[in-house]
């Protein structure tokens, strides 16, 4: 397993590792106000994960474009030159996959827990 192999293991593994600490904690609480203020707060912990998890160069210009021909001369250059801006492009796609995802799902469980307390208010009338 190389190097490479390895850090592309990190952000799933950070990732469920915060999600299974925080299902933890949430299905601990009683109070709905707390499980929704400990949902955010995992939220927010994971939202910073992924903003570290985007590369150092998120904006390809960065790069810096080609001034002329002599800048991307030989193949090698020129590969080099392509090589970078892939490398952040899928990165940075991989993040904002993981961003939507656990929006979405972060979402979809803070309607869950409104809709199960709404649920239990209403039958305890």
């Amino acid at each position: 397993m190389e190097i490479e192999d390895f850090k592309d293991l990190l952000l799933p593994f950070g990732l469920l590792i915060v999600f299974i600490i925080g299902s933890i904690i949430i299905k601990r609480q009683n109070s709905v106000k707390k499980s929704l203020q400990f949902r955010l707060v995992f939220y927010g912990v994971v939202m910073i994960i992924l903003w570290f998890s985007l590369p150092m160069t998120p904006s390809l210009s960065t790069f810096g474009y080609p001034e002329d021909i002599a800048d991307i001369e030989s193949k090698e250059k020129l590969l080099k030159y392509l090589q970078r801006y892939n490398v952040a492009i899928v990165k940075t796609t991989e993040v904002v996959h993981w961003m939507i995802f656990i929006t979405v799902f972060w979402l979809l469980s803070i309607v869950s827990t409104l809709i199960k307390h709404v649920k239990l208010e209403d039958s305890a009338k």
